[in-house]
């Protein structure tokens, strides 16, 4: 059974509640995000960042709750709809 092509107001709606979601993001949690979006490890993102692990694993456990996700698959998603990853 084939996929039918999601229309075009879905995924611009999709967009608009990523987007207004990703609002609720401090500047540090919102680079954080784009990491974990991008597929990067907790020490990756320390480097770059130039944070320890332990903070960006309390900045993910933040976007977490902030955003009501489940997990780091969850915030790449949300990226994606936001056009961003």
């Amino acid at each position: 059974m084939a996929s039918r092509p999601q229309p075009a107001k879905a995924i611009a709606d999709a967009h608009t509640v990523a987007r207004q979601a990703l609002t609720r993001l401090s500047p540090r949690e919102y680079d954080v995000m784009l990491a974990v979006a991008q597929g990067k490890a907790n020490a990756q993102i320390a480097a770059e960042l130039y944070m320890s692990v332990a903070t960006v694993k309390a900045h993910i456990s933040h976007i977490l709750t902030k955003l009501e996700l489940g997990n780091r698959t969850q915030i790449a998603l949300l990226a994606h709809d936001a056009g961003l990853a």
